[in-house]
């Protein structure tokens, strides 16, 4: 049987073929592993960076509370000196009026350092990109304006005081103020709640905080329950919040109060 042999020529070029074909592949599973590699090495980069910015983030923060503990104690103590000359001045106003009246302007004086202090401290304490705000926080007496914006949004709310109401910090007013503000935002964000109900119910010792709703239970309706519950433990209270068997929903907070009857009539929502 005769068996015929390519000739060289023939054979190199298909060699040649070869060869490159297989270095091409070898060059693109280069590339693809470089192209892997950088992309790896980007994702590391990118992840120390994010460390890098949380633990400056961090450090700026455990500065700032150390600073904020100083300032406290700070102030603490000018609002210790201005009670206690506040009280030296009263003592001894009928005796010594020249003395009093020294002692008064040091408790002054230390006062006026308390604030300033103070407000370093707020402004210590202020998130970034958070604006200060000069105005008035809301007390009780604001509900009305509430309620009116409330009621332009398309909720029928109204508001019932139940019981002799007494003098309270302006901080717990404060709080009994957003608790209801909280409430009435989780109703207008519920769909198909037509009217709610305040009731500000005083008794000896507290303040009873409750909003009704008959709007239809819904996920939406937990939403922002921590931030009163947090209100009302500030001040050792308590806050509830359930579906009610009849339909709607209600929270209940429970504020304890302290002070004497408050003088004259509040406005009337």
């Amino acid at each position: 049987m005769w068996r015929v042999d390519p000739p060289a020529e023939q054979i190199l070029p298909v060699l040649v073929l070869l060869v490159v074909f297989g270095l091409s592949l070898v060059i693109a599973g280069l590339a693809r592993e470089r192209r892997l590699l950088l992309l790896r090495l980007r994702r590391e980069q990118d992840k120390l960076a994010d460390q890098r910015d949380a633990l400056a983030h961090a450090a700026v923060t455990e500065e700032r509370t150390r600073i904020a503990h100083e300032l406290h104690d700070v102030v603490a103590h000018g609002i210790s000196m201005m009670t206690l000359g506040v009280g030296a001045g009263r003592m001894i106003m009928e005796k010594d009026p020249v003395r009093a009246r020294e002692t008064l302007r040091l408790a002054e004086e230390s006062g006026r350092q308390a604030l300033l202090e103070l407000q370093r401290m707020l402004c210590l304490l202020r998130t970034e990109g958070s604006p200060g705000s000069r105005t008035p926080q809301p007390k009780l007496s604001d509900l009305a304006d509430l309620l009116s914006q409330v009621r332009t949004a398309g909720l029928m709310v109204d508001v019932i005081e139940d019981g002799r109401p007494v003098e309270i910090g302006l901080a717990l007013e404060l709080s009994a103020y957003r608790i209801v503000q909280e409430a009435l935002s989780n109703t207008l964000r519920r769909a198909r709640a037509h009217s709610a109900h305040v009731t500000l119910r005083w008794r000896p010792g507290f303040l009873d905080v409750l909003v009704r709703d008959d709007g239809q239970v819904a996920t939406t309706a937990t939403t922002g329950l921590l931030g009163m519950r947090e209100r009302a433990t500030l001040f050792g209270g308590t806050l509830e919040a359930e579906a009610l068997p009849e339909g709607g929903f209600e929270v209940r907070a429970r504020l304890p109060t302290a002070g004497e009857i408050r003088p004259g009539p509040r406005p009337s929502a």
